[in-house]
């Protein structure tokens, strides 16, 4: 009787083990910004050109992918991180002069799907 008892643990147990993986919840997505409620036109309206500079965006939007230049001037992109989305969503890209202080900004709008027929 307890072999058979504990035979049926075992294989429950390693049936359990299998199956730990696909009964995970799904991974949410990383948010774009530091508040993942705000969107590209939000974030777009609240940088300022000419006026917000490297620490104010940092602290209202948080890191961006960075691409830095021999002549100071730096670009921060901001975009969707699951690749499968990037292709498709909006992104916004900062331009920071040498001193630090936004130079200008763009949004690349979202790419539309195309409606096969």
């Amino acid at each position: 009787m307890w072999r058979r008892a504990s035979a049926c643990l075992a294989a429950a147990a390693l049936l359990a083990a299998c199956g730990g993986p696909l009964l995970q919840p799904e991974a949410r997505p990383t948010p774009v910004f530091r508040d993942a409620r705000m969107t590209v036109a939000m974030a777009s309206q609240a940088v300022v050109v000419g006026s917000s500079t490297r620490q104010q965006v940092a602290a209202l939007l948080g890191p961006g992918e960075a691409l830095r230049f021999e002549n100071g001037y730096e670009v921060w992109v901001y975009r969707a991180r699951d690749p499968q989305a990037r292709a498709r969503a909006e992104e916004l890209a900062i331009l920071f002069d040498p001193a630090g202080v936004v130079s200008r900004l763009r949004v690349r709008p979202a790419v539309q799907q195309a409606v096969v027929r």
